[in-house]
């Protein structure tokens, strides 16, 4: 059923964890646990089902035009992160150039992962 909703929400990013008891929470003393090899089986499967489909994603976005804010810029370029992706969680985009707080539209041309390189539209 988890595995459904993710396959059909389309999401960006996803984090994915095992179930643990936390002390002090009624679920902690809850009788009938699930295995722990059963918990670490379906972490496997609903990981490896998200990063298939975050990188699908983001191939998707190819062509489209996105609005990078700049967070690191250097002489071999600047990265940031389009509104969809969230500060050290959710990807990156790559740009041949810019200034930290800058703003700059520019053209997805390629992903490596979750991660963007976008192209400036004002060619910089």
């Amino acid at each position: 059923l988890l595995a459904d909703f993710v396959g059909a929400a389309r999401l960006d990013a996803l984090g994915v964890f095992g179930y643990s008891d936390e002390e002090g929470t009624e679920a902690a003393g809850l009788p009938r646990k699930v295995a722990e090899e059963v918990v670490a089986e379906r972490l496997e499967r609903l990981s490896d089902l998200a990063t298939e489909l975050v990188d699908q994603r983001a191939a998707e976005r190819l062509g489209e035009r996105v609005q990078v804010l700049v967070e690191a810029a250097d002489a071999d370029g600047a990265t940031g992160r389009a509104r969809h992706q969230g500060p050290e969680v959710d990807g990156s985009c790559t740009l041949a150039s810019g200034a930290v707080g800058e703003l700059v539209w520019g053209k997805v041309v390629d992903a490596e992962g979750v991660d963007l390189v976008v192209e400036r539209e004002d060619g910089l």
